[in-house]
């Protein structure tokens, strides 16, 4: 059994989202049982519905429950829906996050803000090499762009004695995914196809693209891990990744082994991203010399997972 998490009130953002479906029952577990834990969302499980765009509501509700660890997960997460909703991508990745970090800068100075940004924000800087945390971001997009602004807007807005802990981490994946995302993509498309919903054809974009795959599991926990640490440094950014790449046709591969009937590829020119580097390689070795973290999840068990869930949402 881990050590317990050092927080009495724990306020989560985001709690509905992909990754916070993960972290809730993660830090129930790992939270003494006379902690709070309050996390708006559209969750089952989630305390409230909460719009991080009404400043005068969330500073209203940070005087109030005043927690001593933020987790900040809330955000339009997709790279390919941001490139045709910039607006409102800056409205919901950047405006929430100032409104939050202002209220917690006038009600809860010392508390610890963890921040989900991602690996995206160094962009460019994959076409000189490995990405570690002290890598010049170079943002190709819009989500990576409001990502990277929250980083230097939480950095700025946040009182002195905050701590701030930005996560980048790379790409993750398993059950319960949107299908905006590559992997759920592949997968929701084969379910189709196994029920006779659609033709035996897989739609697909770049397949070369070298990418770091983890487990939303794995990710989760290296956030606890990171959590649990000493907190007498105030700014620190961790990388989240595996270390490895591999093409993102590798994961279509595992898909159709898996694949209950013979199934086609044909490239889809709607699904490839200009903004694509050929190979995005991230360094955490900082991560792991803090906290021992390793990836625990095969991939093929994630990549299976996420078609079984797919499978069970249509019926197949």
């Amino acid at each position: 059994m881990p050590d317990m998490l050092p927080y009495r009130s724990v306020f989560v953002t985001g709690a509905g989202g992909f990754v916070g479906r993960y972290l809730l029952p993660a830090l129930r577990e790992q939270l003494t049982p006379d902690a709070r834990l309050v996390a708006p969302g559209r969750a089952a499980d989630a305390d409230m519905q909460l719009d991080l765009n009404d400043a005068a509501v969330v500073a209203r509700l940070i005087d109030d429950l005043r927690p001593d660890l933020i987790v900040h997960l809330a955000a339009q997460s997709s790279v390919g829906a941001s490139a045709g909703g910039a607006a409102e991508t800056w409205r919901t990745n950047v405006a929430g996050t100032l409104n939050l970090a202002q209220a917690v800068a006038a009600s809860v100075p010392t508390a610890t803000v963890a921040f989900a940004s991602s690996s995206e924000v160094y962009g460019a800087a994959f076409n000189v090499g490995p990405a570690g945390e002290g890598t010049l971001p170079l943002p190709m997009s819009p989500y990576a762009r409001t990502k990277r602004a929250g980083e230097e807007l939480l950095a700025d807005v946040l009182a002195p004695t905050n701590r701030l802990i930005v996560f980048r981490p790379g790409n993750h994946s398993g059950a319960g995914q949107d299908t905006r995302f590559v992997l759920p993509a592949f997968a929701d498309q084969i379910a189709k196809i196994e029920g006779g919903q659609l033709p035996p054809v897989v739609k697909v974009g770049s397949l070369t693209a070298m990418r770091d795959f983890l487990d939303v599991r794995d990710v989760v926990v290296a956030y606890c891990e990171v959590l649990r640490q000493d907190a007498s440094r105030l700014r620190e950014t961790f990388n989240v990744s595996s270390g490895d790449v591999l093409p993102i046709g590798n994961l279509l591969d595992m898909l159709l082994a898996m694949a209950r009937v013979p199934i086609r590829v044909e490239q889809d020119s709607a699904r490839l991203r200009a903004s694509d580097v050929p190979s995005a390689r991230i360094d955490a070795t900082k991560l792991r010399e803090w906290t021992g973290w390793h990836p625990r999840y095969a991939l093929v068990d994630t990549v299976g997972a996420v078609l079984d869930d797919c499978r069970r949402h249509h019926g197949v």
